[in-house]
């Protein structure tokens, strides 16, 4: 998805999370700027851009919003953590390492050819 769908995703969210006015004039106001990008082919993760809201000036001076980006980011911590708990119990992590006799029988077909 691009900046002008994930700042969109984002608005949706904080409307959902019922976030403060002022948190969701923040974002709209970034989709604004982004109305230019509607049509991108270029990827952005949609946690990048919650951290790029966070650094603006509006989200650091007021708690309101602060806390509602804030939230945003547990909310997505927390659908990552899941989604790396869902791991197949039969997945095989080791390294298994050839033995020996695996490269003396490569070694051999070498020297056949």
């Amino acid at each position: 998805m691009n900046a002008y769908e994930q700042l969109t995703a984002i608005r949706d969210q904080l409307e959902l999370n019922g976030a403060h006015e002022d948190s969701i004039a923040l974002v709209e106001k970034f989709v604004a700027r982004a109305e230019s990008e509607r049509l991108s082919q270029t990827s952005v993760p949609q946690i990048m851009m919650i951290r790029h809201l966070l650094k603006q000036r509006e989200a650091i001076d007021n708690y309101a919003i602060y806390n509602d980006l804030q939230e945003l980011m547990s909310e997505h911590d927390a659908r990552r953590q899941s989604d790396d708990d869902v791991r197949p119990a039969y997945e095989d992590n080791e390294h298994h390492p050839r033995p020996h006799s695996y490269y003396r029988e490569q070694k051999a077909k070498e020297k056949k050819k």
